[in-house]
């Protein structure tokens, strides 16, 4: 008869009495099984955090690095996968593995496992990679920051090597140097000298750095296995607040302290109460204004960033997750999987002009806000 409030148990299969381990003997440990490992199955939604957001590798295939950037965050978030790896039972951490694993460990909202646990993890990872890891000074960097600074520096050996010009030069002597004035030119009239009256020129270059260094992330993301930094939140909202302080900086340059935000309100003040209630209210929507403009900039280069690379990636697993989903559906697999791969190509070259698009419209946008600062009666 079974306890009060205890569950029942059904009874044995068979009649013989189950076997009973000997005095002393101890309990094999069970089997090592590949299919506990819970990334043996293709999981897009991994798949997509290690391509698309911020991760502390660099992967060609989720699970499998080429280069760690940050090796505990790496451990951490891969715990699970990585102790069910055949070394890890016998890894053995040095001295700065345990010190790094201990400082993590020790962190205020540190989640993961203990710090031993952990080390031991980082040493089987590290092992894993197919070009090792970054040392620990170094591991601020993500893939999408890692990559930003490699397409930045890039650009500016690009220009400073083969597009700059002369002392004595006047004219492009090369087709970079023809590209990079073209565009040039082409911020300065279609961008700077519409929206900023007063000394346009002198925004030029700045205008024109921006753009490139938009430009150069979004392209340099679109290359496998790199990472668009403009495709995180936190690096487009950098690049708003730099423009939200030129726009309070220039307006209040160009108009003095007090009269910048008495200008914001396209309306003469009046001592009438319906044009005073009435004044008040639009110096409120001005001002909000203020804010919300570079929160859009942010906002709308983020979301169409990421939003662009997480549809590729979505075509370009179409056939992994058909297969993860049924593993003997051959031909649907297959037939949907070259359906996949064919829309990725298009949406590759869709991309592209988005690239192009997105850089264009915050550069445009910024000339805007800061241009309507400086100059509100415009």
């Amino acid at each position: 008869m079974p306890e009060p409030g205890s569950t029942p148990t059904s009874a044995p299969a068979s009649d013989a009495p189950a076997e009973t381990a000997a005095p002393g003997a101890t309990t094999p440990a069970p089997a090592h099984h590949p299919e506990a490992d819970p990334q043996s199955v293709f999981n897009f939604e991994e798949v997509r955090k290690s391509h698309s957001q911020s991760y502390p590798a660099i992967e060609w295939v989720h699970g499998h690095p080429l280069l760690i950037l940050d090796l505990a965050t790496y451990a951490r978030l891969n715990y699970d996968h990585i102790e069910h790896k055949p070394g890890y039972a016998s890894a053995e951490p040095d001295l700065d593995t345990m010190v790094w694993a201990n400082a993590t460990a020790a962190g205020a909202h540190y989640h993961g496992p203990p710090a031993a646990e952990l080390a031991k993890s980082m040493v089987v990872a590290r092992d894993e990679s197919l070009i090792g890891s970054l040392p620990r000074a170094l591991s601020f960097f993500d893939q999408q920051t890692f990559w930003s600074t490699i397409a930045l520096t890039l650009a500016a050996l690009l220009l400073l090597v083969f597009a700059r010009r002369k002392p004595t030069q006047y004219q492009p002597a090369n087709r970079i140097q023809h590209m990079l004035e073209a565009t040039v030119l082409f911020v300065r009239d279609e961008i700077v000298r519409p929206n900023i009256k007063h000394h346009p020129d002198a925004w030029t270059p700045f205008f024109a750095s921006l753009f490139l260094a938009l430009l150069a992330c979004n392209l340099f993301g679109l290359i496998p296995i790199f990472a668009t930094a403009t495709g995180n939140i936190f690096v487009t909202a950098a690049f708003a607040l730099s423009i939200m302080g030129l726009m309070f900086y220039m307006g209040i340059r160009e108009n003095g302290l007090f009269a910048f935000w008495v200008k914001l309100v396209p309306l003469p003040w009046s001592w009438n109460p319906l044009m005073i209630l009435l004044w008040l209210f639009l110096f409120v929507m001005e001002i909000s204004q203020l804010f919300i403009r570079p929160v859009a900039l942010a906002l709308r280069l983020f979301a169409n960033m990421f939003a662009g690379h997480t549809v590729i990636l979505v075509f370009a697993s179409l056939g992994f997750v058909i297969h993860a989903t049924d593993p003997t559906s051959y031909m649907e697999t297959a037939s949907l999987g070259a359906f996949g791969w064919l829309m990725t190509v298009a949406l590759y070259a869709l991309e592209l002009l988005v690239a192009l698009l997105q850089a264009y419209v915050f550069v445009l946008l910024s000339a805007v806000f800061i241009g309507l600062c400086a100059h509100p009666d415009h």
